[in-house]
């Protein structure tokens, strides 16, 4: 998966990410309400990317990390509704009207 030269929220303009299947996603919305992570995160359909590094170095989360992922985020994030001083961000991808992807910044 292809590197950000800064975090998705930094970044102007269109922002897109292809994938390993060569899927291009384009940015959506950016800090999302901590209520719209936790239903991105609990449907099943929704592939989530770990942005190590604040974002920059993007991975596919395996499905064997989903189950952790939200007792994770739920105390950590920092977008709307969340800790100020938490260390997660997460933004939506979409590829087409239906396909829609969720990227977590760890800012570590």
């Amino acid at each position: 998966m292809q590197r950000f030269p800064a975090n998705p929220d930094a970044l102007d303009g269109p922002v897109a990410l292809v994938d390993e299947h060569g899927v291009a996603w384009t940015l959506h919305r950016k800090r999302l309400d901590l209520r719209v992570v936790r239903r991105l995160v609990k449907d099943r359909a929704t592939p989530v990317v770990w942005g190590d590094m604040g974002g920059t170095s993007p991975r596919s989360l395996p499905e064997s990390e989903r189950p952790a992922l939200w007792p994770r985020l739920k105390d950590g994030y920092r977008g709307p509704d969340g800790n100020s001083s938490g260390r997660y961000l997460a933004h939506e991808f979409r590829a087409g009207p239906d396909r829609r992807m969720l990227h977590v910044e760890d800012h570590c």
